[in-house]
């Protein structure tokens, strides 16, 4: 079963447009157990203590929504997503009829008066980066839910046990966590013809260089690597950058990237200046047509990942991915 499955029984599943919720639209969980509060996680800033059931959720990430809208609840406002509309799709199919507040500054640039006036009683921030800038203002707000060493290093599972126990509904953190496992098992299943095979992985190609996936530390190739692809020992073999689980190659290394599969993304329209290369139109894989550029959105599914985000990812990567890799 999906994890959309189990959301369904919680949320009214739709299309959402971006729009901004009143501070005083409270947002209760109807699954939280009061009983178990209070209760005390803690980060890498510090520890938060929960001392009742939550009533007003911010999630500064469009990724820590997503997770409690796995867990059916709806946060009074989101970090705003890199897209026009500020919203996921995945998450708009989770928010159904809601409309939360998209926060504008995020990241480095969350504004702490943007989430103020949302009145919050918790703030999740398991995926916040530069969430050590403003921690000490938010953490006077309200308890700051976080990441245990960095939001790049926090797991979508561990991530979602964090936010779960939170919520005093630690079994349901859990059961999404083995639904969503499932999930995937069933797709690698589904898709035999990617058991196996070999693929490189460019990210952010810039003119004399580009990033390529060199480990399972990066979130997008752990999830490649459950549905049955592996990386390329060339890829596995490349120094790692200052980005966890990506080396920087230069062009004149692109010929040694061939693979089952080559796999591209950017999220600002600069993939040509790697498939203009020579080399890379060389690659075998390339020249058999076993090659997916991905879109932002489709690349953004599988590295920022979340129940919901990795269940769309089955429905609208995974299949790319297996077409290609018979070619």
């Amino acid at each position: 079963m999906r994890v959309a499955g189990i959301m369904a029984a919680v949320l009214l599943v739709g299309t959402v447009v971006a729009g901004c919720a009143s501070p005083e639209t409270d947002s209760p969980s109807a699954s939280a157990n009061s009983d178990a509060h209070p209760v005390t996680t803690t980060g890498a800033l510090g520890s938060a203590t929960i001392d009742e059931r939550p009533e007003r959720v911010v999630a500064l990430s469009w990724t820590d929504a997503d997770i409690l809208l796995s867990l059916g609840v709806t946060p009074v406002a989101i970090g705003k997503a890199p897209n026009e509309s500020g919203v996921q799709p995945w998450t708009a199919e989770s928010l159904g009829d809601s409309h939360p507040a998209i926060l504008q500054g995020v990241n480095t640039n969350v504004s702490v008066e943007e989430v103020a006036a949302q009145a919050p009683d918790l703030i999740v921030a398991t995926k916040s980066f530069g969430l050590d800038n403003q921690y000490s203002q938010l953490s006077e707000l309200a308890p700051v839910v976080h990441y245990a060493d960095t939001p790049s290093a926090e797991t979508w599972q561990d991530a979602t046990q964090t936010i779960a126990a939170a919520l005093g509904i630690s079994s349901q953190g859990d059961d999404v966590v083995a639904q969503t496992e499932s999930a995937i098992d069933d797709a690698a299943a589904a898709h035999p013809a990617l058991d196996g095979k070999t693929y490189a992985f460019f990210v952010g190609p810039q003119p004399d260089s580009t990033y390529v996936v060199n480990s399972t530390d990066d979130a997008g190739a752990k999830f490649l690597d459950q549905v049955g692809l592996t990386l390329t020992p060339f890829a596995t073999a490349q120094p790692a950058s200052n980005i966890p689980g990506r080396a920087q190659i230069s062009n004149e290394l692109l010929a040694d990237t061939d693979a089952d599969l080559i796999l591209a993304t950017s999220s600002n329209g600069a993939l040509e200046s790697v498939e203009q290369q020579p080399a890379f139109q060389s690659l075998g894989a390339v020249e058999r047509g076993a090659y997916v550029p991905l879109a932002p959105t489709q690349a953004q599914s599988i590295a920022f990942p979340s129940p919901p985000s990795l269940d769309w990812a089955l429905d609208q990567v995974v299949p790319l991915l297996d077409s290609a890799v018979q070619r």
